[in-house]
């Protein structure tokens, strides 16, 4: 990588991280591009180098948590043995990522009702492929039942997603039980619309 287009990278993730900075000390609606370039100590005119606007700097951010998301799925799905296990992996390190840094904690009790709204954003949508294509690899009778598949998977992140938002700022956090919990439901789910393994 050149010197130029290292410093060019450099200014991007200072911006990005001046947002995401922003974004949880007021919130995302409240957050204004003068907010971003103030923190990042840069000037209006750099910030358009990089994004059209806020909402393009938070659809990097987005794809960045995708490729995080991923990451981590694919880790899990290394060491899954079935996918009762592979659901409970999933939801510890999920739930471990939100409970387990304050910053990020925060960003989501800011900007709850944004947090929502995002999780069918286009940005995440590979991240729930991938788990309809994990749920449906350690799932008997994956090719006849592909509907019910989609359906475990967005039941199964709709679910975790909530319970992560409320272990957040708790003592002692319930991780385990949670993360029992989630995949005890996507199990007793797939075995009452078919039969899993």
């Amino acid at each position: 990588m050149s010197k130029h287009d290292q410093n060019r990278a450099e200014k991007r993730d200072r911006l990005l991280r001046a947002g995401l900075d922003a974004f949880t000390e007021t919130g995302y609606d409240n957050t204004t591009v003068s907010d971003i370039v103030r923190r990042a100590a840069m000037t209006p005119s750099t910030f358009y180098n990089y994004f059209r606007d806020k909402d393009a700097l938070l659809e990097e951010l987005l794809e960045r948590l995708a490729d995080e998301l991923l990451s981590g799925l694919k880790k899990v799905r290394g060491e899954a043995s079935d996918v009762e296990d592979f659901a409970r992996r999933a939801a510890q390190a999920f739930f471990a990522g939100l409970t387990g840094n304050k910053g990020r904690s925060m960003l989501i009790k800011r900007n709850l009702p944004l947090v929502r709204s995002l999780v069918d954003h286009e940005a995440l949508a590979v991240v729930l492929e991938t788990l309809r294509t994990d749920i449906g690899s350690l799932t008997e009778g994956a090719s006849e039942r592909g509907g019910d598949l989609h359906y475990a998977a967005v039941v199964f992140r709709a679910g975790v997603v909530e319970l992560g938002i409320s272990l957040l700022g708790q003592p002692g956090a319930e991780i385990d039980k949670a993360a029992g919990f989630a995949a005890a439901m996507l199990s007793g789910g797939l075995r009452v619309a078919g039969g899993a393994s």
